[in-house]
């Protein structure tokens, strides 16, 4: 009996060095449990703080998206925009240039008119017959043009009105020519 409790004796320490060392692990266990799940609750912790900037960057992202499409439609407003600025630039230089071509050629309608009402002033205060009367017919002024698509070019000019006895003068040159003061470049 000796040899089965020296036996048991030894069977019972080597349990005890086995529990006391199960212990230290179970010890050891437990606070890596604990800094586990204090890693476990900042992690959830973190992932919370994450979520809340993942909400904050998508509403972020949604009103920029929002914003680039009002910004591509208002760029696709001011590129139809200069369009149409372009094709009106180019309409008013077409009706500038017409405009400029139909006064150039009455500014000249208007001062070979007036070179004629000079020369037939002279004509008639040069002429010594003093029964001929010359109808004071004013031309009437040249009406504004009128802007348009076809912009008055088939339109006449307004033509002076003469009556009868000065235009029988312009053909007669005889009447013209008494000699006196006549300019032969008109």
């Amino acid at each position: 009996m000796s040899v089965q409790l020296q036996e048991c004796s030894e069977q019972q320490t080597a349990c005890m060095q086995e529990t006391l060392q199960l212990l230290k692990q179970k010890g050891s266990y437990v606070s890596k449990l604990e800094d586990y799940d204090k890693h476990k609750a900042k992690m959830t912790s973190d992932i919370d703080a994450y979520k809340q900037k993942l909400i904050a960057t998508e509403i972020k992202l949604n009103s920029s998206l929002v914003n680039v499409e009002m910004c591509k439609a208002e760029f696709r407003s001011l590129e139809s925009l200069q369009v149409s600025k372009t094709g009106i630039i180019e309409t008013l230089r077409l009706e500038k240039e017409t405009l400029t071509t139909q006064l150039a050629k009455r500014q000249k309608t208007i001062e070979t008119l007036e070179k004629e009402v000079e020369r037939l002033k002279s004509v008639l205060t040069t002429k010594s017959a003093p029964n001929i009367a010359v109808s004071s017919k004013v031309t009437p002024a040249a009406q504004p043009p009128k802007l348009s698509s076809a912009l008055n070019a088939h339109e006449p000019l307004n033509e002076p009105i003469l009556d009868n006895d000065a235009k029988e003068d312009i053909d007669d040159t005889n009447a013209l020519n008494d000699g006196q003061d006549f300019d032969p470049q008109m």
